[in-house]
């Protein structure tokens, strides 16, 4: 842990840039916690051996190319902490169009133990999907991105321009695009995300229902829905305060 990079300078083009010019502020600490601490970088690894031994166990019972992995990229493959310590910087509020001068910039690096995890199963016989939040408009520039960073993908979707996060539609989608491209009848077997969101409601034949909220209960997470740390932001922050 403890990264330091060399932030490069902001293009001079570039009218709304990632990178804090004018300092303000400290860090938070949960961003501090994110990007500096052993304790962040242990429970991550962890996250990913535990998802790597459900996935282990799978692939011993299910036929190669049967079954999916389905990914949320931002804090779960893909780290953003560098763009968090800036925006904090500065005072905290980020704007679209910072958001987008980051994504951009291709810098964001894998969360640890996520390549690792993609990788696996790859080479067990599964398929990865990524389905993010960021923009479908996008979605070259994040491939891109999670390429450099060492993450295996089979298939990645943004989210539609309008904005829509929900990812119901998206990962009901998930299976008929990677039976379209690669054959036969793959199912989705897990999730791993650091929101609640990035989770489905399955009904008893494990069909996709609806996304997970902050009213449910949280029930498969640890088994087929795999949870990455995020303390930095998240639906979690419209709670009220306890």
């Amino acid at each position: 842990m403890a990264r330091v990079p060399e932030i490069p300078p902001a293009a001079p083009a570039d009218s709304s840039p990632w990178q804090c010019l004018a300092p303000s502020s400290k860090p938070a600490v949960t961003t501090r916690w994110q990007r500096d601490s052993l304790e962040y970088c242990r429970l991550a690894v962890g996250i990913y051996d535990n998802a790597l031994a459900a996935v282990r166990r799978i692939a011993r019972s299910n036929r190669r190319g049967s079954w999916i992995v389905i990914m949320d990229a931002d804090e779960t493959v893909l780290d953003n902490s560098l763009f968090e310590r800036e925006r904090d910087a500065c005072g905290g509020k980020v704007e679209d169009a910072q958001w987008e001068s980051w994504v951009a910039a291709r810098l964001a690096p894998d969360v640890p133990g996520a390549a690792a995890f993609t990788n696996a199963v790859h080479r067990l016989g599964g398929y990865v999907a990524i389905v993010t939040n960021r923009l479908a408009k996008d979605d070259a520039v994040t491939q891109d991105t999670l390429r450099k960073a060492g993450i295996w993908f089979d298939y990645e979707i943004g989210a539609p321009d309008s904005g829509h996060t929900d990812k119901t539609a998206r990962w009901q989608g998930v299976k008929a695009a990677l039976a379209a491209r690669f054959g036969g009848r793959p199912r989705a077997v897990m999730w791993v995300g650091d929101q609640i969101t990035d989770f489905p409601i399955l009904d008893a034949d494990g069909r996709i229902v609806r996304a997970m909220n902050q009213h449910d209960d949280g029930k498969g997470v640890g088994e087929r829905f795999f949870l990455l740390p995020n303390p930095m932001y998240g639906n979690w922050q419209g709670n009220p305060a306890n």
